[in-house]
């Protein structure tokens, strides 16, 4: 995999320099408002547990609504971080400095996640290709039911993130490619979580959401690029090499660049210290 660069800032002007991210001052130190990413959730509690050790003068508070939530709410000014797990849109960069006086978002890239496609454990399918992917997934795909890929004569249940996760667009835009949309068949979830629930109690069950959620009571494919290709797990070493197809940046967004107590989190979580969190998430770390 070809690491992006670990941070793109869109400078801001200086006069107005009082927008940008510092966190909010307390009676007994700095309060951080996080909301954003379901997937980014788990590692985002860990970063904020791990950090009370490194400064417990800071309080974080993380919800994890999607990302399309969290960067609403940093529009809107009610957090100070969005975690995501897709990038900005154009619109929402337009929406962010018209909201803060001119002031850009400034992007961070925080580590890196496959998406796991997850099955029931006991599914004999164990993996598929990018093209079986989209004929499961995509509208106006012609594979429904498992014994088309070598499985049981069971018609699939497919399930999905909702539209306000970023997981949601970056699987449709990678495996069902640009403009096409999921099938009706696909089921929106809550969240992570109950993808993986659904995929565990249900036989016929196939769902997506970041690796970290793999758990030893449910079933993960391993996906090829290509129809007979080399199929690959998604794990820390396939996702770091490029083998696993299914792979994104993870993201933490400023407005401005971010300083005072802000910047001392962002620069942790950069760190030894946060990426060691990253990876005991089962996430992938930046390169040193």
């Amino acid at each position: 995999m070809k690491y992006t660069q670990i941070l793109i800032a869109l400078c801001a002007p200086a006069m107005a320099l009082s927008f940008t991210s510092c966190g909010k001052k307390t009676t007994s130190g700095s309060a951080i408002q996080i909301n954003g990413s379901d997937t980014m959730l788990q590692v985002g509690i860990a970063w904020a547990d791990a950090y009370k050790a490194v400064n417990p003068d800071v309080t974080i508070t993380v919800n994890g609504e999607g990302s399309g939530t969290g960067i609403a709410a940093l529009i809107n000014g009610t957090v100070e971080i969005a975690q995501s797990s897709r990038a900005l849109k154009p619109e929402e960069i337009e929406s962010i400095k018209a909201s803060h006086g001119g002031v850009a978002p400034v992007e961070h890239i925080v580590g890196y996640d496959g998406i796991a496609v997850f099955v029931n454990k006991d599914n004999p399918v164990k993996s598929l290709s990018l093209a079986q992917l989209k004929e499961i997934f995509g509208e106006g795909g012609s594979i429904d039911n498992w014994s088309q890929v070598g499985g049981n004569d069971l018609k699939m249940v497919p399930v999905g993130r909702n539209n306000a996760s970023g997981t949601y667009a970056f699987f449709r835009d990678t495996v069902c490619g640009k403009g096409v949309e999921y099938k009706n068949a696909v089921s929106p979830q809550s969240g992570s979580t109950a993808v993986v629930e659904l995929c565990t109690t249900t036989a016929a069950g196939i769902g997506y959401s970041g690796m970290g959620y793999i758990n030893p009571n449910v079933g993960v494919l391993s996906v090829s690029k290509e129809d007979g290709g080399p199929a690959y797990e998604p794990n820390a070493k396939n996702v770091g090499s490029g083998d696993y197809p299914i792979a994104r940046p993870l993201y933490i967004f400023t407005v401005g660049e971010p300083s005072g107590a802000i910047k001392d989190y962002l620069d942790w979580i950069k760190g030894p210290g946060g990426q060691a969190v990253v990876e005991a998430e089962k996430f992938v770390p930046l390169p040193q």
